[in-house]
């Protein structure tokens, strides 16, 4: 039921917040800034406390991955040469005599062997 006395005032304007109160003072408005930068620095070292130790841990896994890399790339070069060796080997006379003349100290009749042994730098 409506109050028959109740008259709504139409012509009377809205007053939005912020406008037509008293203003706020300067130190509140100074404080509630600095509030926000403070909340912003706290939002962002917390950020950094939850995903730095990923970040450092994707870093290490990373430089793993390249160390292992390294590592693939020196084994497949040690086993082409390896294969060419054994293809050698098995098809090319010539470098089977040099091998086994070299290696196993092995002469012909009537060739004399000097060796002479350099020391390897590793």
């Amino acid at each position: 039921m409506r109050d028959p006395e109740f008259q709504d005032n139409l012509d009377l304007p809205l007053q939005i917040k912020g406008e037509g109160g008293p203003p706020r003072p300067l130190i509140w408005r100074r404080l509630s800034r600095v509030m926000e930068v403070i909340i912003y620095v706290l939002l962002a070292f917390a950020v950094y406390k939850l995903f730095g130790p990923e970040l450092d841990r994707q870093a290490e896994l990373d430089s793993e991955i390249n160390r292992l890399t390294q590592i693939r790339d020196d084994k497949n070069e040690a086993a082409a040469k390896l294969r060419q060796e054994h293809r050698l080997l098995k098809t090319d006379r010539d470098y089977l005599e040099n091998v086994a003349r070299d290696r196993l100290a092995l002469q012909r009749d009537g060739e004399y062997i000097i060796r002479i042994d350099r020391e390897v730098k590793e």
